[in-house]
């Protein structure tokens, strides 16, 4: 049986890591000076990670207030970086996109991102890394409801 009163209990290490490369992320983003803010990076991410998803799906995966995503969007739509339309299956809801323009933003925070994992991974190997991917991975689908097409199905 795990001892769940150390410091380091799996629950703790994992929002510990968590909160600080989100931290070292964001941090890494306004020094670079990039055009967007780290939340506004994030949301844009999201997008592209699930495009065409609804967009209380991209908050709920993003773990932000619906209203909250709603601003993000409002911005990058403004730039001309997503684009919302009805979704097909209900005219109420909408769906998300990522525009041609979003390429640029992505060629221009990637280097921010390999530079912000090789830090975090230094001294790891690259099974090393392989293999924390895989374990986090198995976490994430151990603590996942239903799958995500479930999930989408749901929200239509």
């Amino acid at each position: 049986m795990p001892n769940l009163e150390t410091g380091h209990s799996l629950g703790f290490l994992l929002t510990d890591v968590a909160r600080l490369f989100r931290q070292k992320f964001e941090k890494a983003v306004i020094e670079a000076g990039l055009e967007l803010t780290p939340g506004e990076i994030r949301a844009l991410s999201h997008v592209a990670r699930n495009e065409g998803s609804r967009q209380a799906v991209l908050a709920e995966r993003m773990g932000v207030e619906p209203m909250t995503l709603s601003a993000y969007l409002d911005r990058l739509e403004t730039r001309n970086l997503v684009q919302r339309s009805p979704d097909p299956k209900d005219r109420r809801a909408k769906v998300i996109h990522t525009t041609d323009k979003a390429a640029q933003i992505f060629a221009d925070a990637r280097p921010i991102a390999l530079e912000v994992y090789q830090s975090i991974t230094r001294g790891f190997s690259a099974e090393e890394c392989a293999e924390v991917e895989r374990l986090l991975s198995r976490l994430r689908e151990n603590m996942t409801c239903e799958p995500i097409e479930e999930a989408e199905a749901l929200a239509g």
